[in-house]
């Protein structure tokens, strides 16, 4: 009987260490990056993102989502709202992580030894530092296996992340000229970099994300393709990559493929508005109306104040004879978005069904006007001249 109750006390202060280190590590990661980033972070205590299950607190920058449940605690995530440091930084901000758990363990049993307390007392300790150098070891051995989070976004361990961080440093010159090609809007110049210099070097998702979101600005979509077929090879998309790959296969009017992707994406995410309202698009193109308005209310549901999800739902109300709600939601879309090609286009379609062949030439010009890219707008043109 004492050895059972033995053991259960041993099993209860594993698990209360076991927290403890999940709050440290993630602390540690977060105050780290903090400083670093001079900005906010959110971490996740007893979960990988699932903020509904969890109570959520704000201290200053900091936001704090800990589960409910302590006995389904599981890990810990950290985000930093400005990701912008440097590798070194970013370095540091990794092992900031397994290493704060070691320091404040090693130094509390130190203490306890030093001042000579409980017996009992220095058990605890004693079975804290045992699991802190256990997380360290467990987070700093680099391992293909990675974590999925709530919205099923693969991760890897802190230790993969910096092998793959100290690969890049050795094209961190090139990842920077392509970075601020990016965020110049030179798209067509940072795709190539991206995927034909940098991930030569390390095959890194974000680096993957850059390329594709790249080429799928600068409207190539042949390469965005390629590059998300490449990803798709390492195993490590997310929803917003399966959104990606998907938009490229629209373009390219590989339209069962596309629609495969966006569900694959909603899958992970039924609330991603992008993959939503493109995937309404895609069935749009294929003249599947009535499901598409279904996808449309729920991208609107979502973010009502999206603009396209408007506008392609009116799209498909009006193929579906349904001229004047049609109208209604693309003139929402206007005052969301007034600059937006595909409503010039889609008001252009109403003038052509008014028989007002005039109007909507000068609609569907406007439309190319802002984007030559609008989907079928020559075909439009061509009609209305006609």
């Amino acid at each position: 009987m004492n050895f059972l109750l033995i053991l259960l006390i041993g099993a209860m202060l594993c698990r209360i260490s076991f927290m403890v280190i999940i709050v440290l590590h993630e602390l540690g990661h977060a105050v780290t990056g903090m400083l670093f980033s001079k900005a906010g972070a959110t971490i996740y205590l007893g979960s990988y993102g699932d903020a509904p299950a969890s109570y959520k607190y704000s201290i200053g920058k900091l936001t704090l989502y800990i589960l409910k449940n302590p006995f389904k605690w599981i890990g810990g995530m950290c985000l930093l709202d400005n990701q912008l440091i440097s590798l070194n930084k970013k370095i540091i901000q990794l092992l900031a992580g397994p290493v704060m758990p070691l320091i404040v363990a090693a130094i509390t049993f130190t203490s306890a030894l030093y001042f000579d307390w409980h017996g009992s007392v220095k058990l605890g300790i004693a079975i804290l530092l045992g699991v802190a150098i256990y997380s360290m070891l467990q987070s700093l051995i680099p391992t293909s296996k990675q974590i999925q989070t709530s919205q099923g976004k693969p991760i890897n361990n802190d230790g993969k992340q910096i092998k793959n961080l100290l690969k890049l440093k050795q094209v961190e010159p090139v990842v920077n000229r392509a970075l601020k090609l990016f965020d110049e809007g030179h798209y067509a110049e940072a795709g190539p970099l991206f995927y034909e210099k940098v991930l030569k070097v390390v095959r890194q998702p974000e680096i993957f994300k850059l390329a594709t979101l790249a080429y799928l600005h600068a409207k190539n979509y042949e390469r965005a393709r390629e590059v998300t077929m490449e990803h798709l090879k390492e195993g490590e998309f997310d929803t917003d990559d399966f959104s990606n790959a998907a938009l490229a296969c629209s373009h390219l009017e590989q339209n069962e493929l596309a629609i495969e992707y966006y569900n694959l994406s909603l899958a992970l995410d039924p609330t991603h508005k992008y993959s939503l309202n493109n995937l309404g698009f895609t069935l749009n193109n294929i003249e599947q109306y009535e499901n598409a308005i279904e996808l449309f209310d729920r991208a609107v549901l979502v973010d009502p104040s999206f603009a396209y999800s408007y506008n392609n739902r009116g799209f498909a109300k009006m193929m579906l004879g349904d001229l004047e709600d049609g109208l209604a939601d693309i003139e929402k879309s206007f005052k969301l978005d007034p600059e937006n090609a595909y409503a010039y286009r889609n008001l252009g379609i109403y003038q052509l069904k008014q028989n007002n062949d005039k109007k909507a030439l000068e609609l569907f010009e406007k439309a190319k006007l802002i984007d030559p890219s609008t989907h079928k707008i020559d075909y439009y043109i061509d009609i209305a001249r006609k």
